[in-house]
């Protein structure tokens, strides 16, 4: 079972932390889900450079048209993210998870790049005679 904490109190000092944070959401038209999860954070923490998780957007059911909810990729039980939060907890660090109030959600390059296309300008028409009627 993974057990990550929120951020909720200010960090004491001389604690060992490790805060995985949640910068924004970037929506591609076509991705490879990341296979290990625990792989990219691990790679993340020991190179000390922000990384990047694929994920697919799983829709919540009765959710409203102008609503999004997103399942967060850390939610997911991956053995390698799991292993590597445990080891961190050994070592003495304790392990957070950041996600800001106001997650950003962005269009990724290939998906603007889409938006621009004849296909992608159909799709916004149609999107829009639907919304009208």
């Amino acid at each position: 079972m993974l057990q990550l904490n929120r951020v909720t109190k200010p960090i004491k000092q001389g604690e060992k932390i490790i805060i995985l944070e949640l910068t924004d959401i970037q929506l591609h038209m076509k991705s490879r889900p990341t296979k290990s999860i625990g792989g990219a954070v691990q790679r993340s923490i020991e190179h000390n450079q922000p990384g990047r998780v694929f994920s697919p957007l799983k829709m919540a059911s009765g959710t409203k048209s102008n609503e999004l909810t997103v399942q967060l990729p850390f939610a997911a039980n991956d053995p390698k993210l799991q292993e590597a939060v445990r080891q961190y907890q050994q070592q003495g660090y304790r392990v957070m998870l950041k996600v800001p109030h106001n997650l950003p959600i962005k269009l990724g390059k290939d998906a603007t790049e889409f938006l621009g296309s004849k296909n992608g300008k159909r799709l916004l028409r149609g999107m829009e005679k639907k919304h009208k009627a």
